[in-house]
């Protein structure tokens, strides 16, 4: 499958790779994308990059379609990820977005770019009315750039996640198809 979303001149949404390996070991041992994210391990290895492109594959396989975007700039490769977890299927009404982005990435509005490029996809191609995303409450920079994009926050949600032997408070926002 060779789909692409063009999100800048520099940075655009594709498959994830073989040759993405590297790069996903690099940047997913990051402790901060370690403190943002439920399911990502630490450390990253290269048999968990693996796993992740033959998980990939099989999404692929099982949806027809892609539910997880490699970020890619034109120059530096893969930098980032964003995926869709098909809650409700790949018919449903609802669904949850998730991402990261490499740190010498983060801070330039790439990640906003992407949210709102995504999203915006996501719409047009599924018959999704809403589109949620669940935020670590130590990680307000993640909520203001889902608002930024037009996510609203709706709840908050105490020990909503374990991680470890911590319990983690999550902020729910939601945007909605109009």
């Amino acid at each position: 499958m060779k789909e692409k979303i063009v999100v800048s001149d520099w940075v655009s949404l594709t498959e994830f790779r073989e040759e993405d390996k590297p790069n996903l070991v690099r940047y997913l041992n990051d402790p901060v994308v370690f403190q943002n994210t439920l399911t990502i391990p630490n450390p990253y290895t290269e048999l968990d990059a693996g796993e992740w492109l033959e998980k990939t594959r099989v999404n692929l396989e099982k949806y027809g379609q892609l539910t997880n975007w490699a970020i890619r700039h034109r120059e530096a490769g893969l930098i980032g990820g964003i995926g869709t977890f098909v809650h409700t299927g790949i018919e449903g009404h609802r669904d949850e977005i998730g991402y990261w982005l490499a740190e010498p990435f983060r801070g330039q509005g790439i990640m906003t770019a992407v949210v709102a490029e995504m999203t915006a996809y996501m719409f047009q191609t599924r018959p999704l009315v809403r589109i949620e995303a669940w935020v670590f409450a130590h990680n307000p920079a993640s909520a203001r750039l889902l608002e930024k994009t037009g996510f609203q926050r709706e709840g908050f949600a105490r020990k909503f996640a374990k991680k470890g032997e911590q319990y983690m408070d999550a902020i729910l926002l939601a945007k909605v198809k109009d």
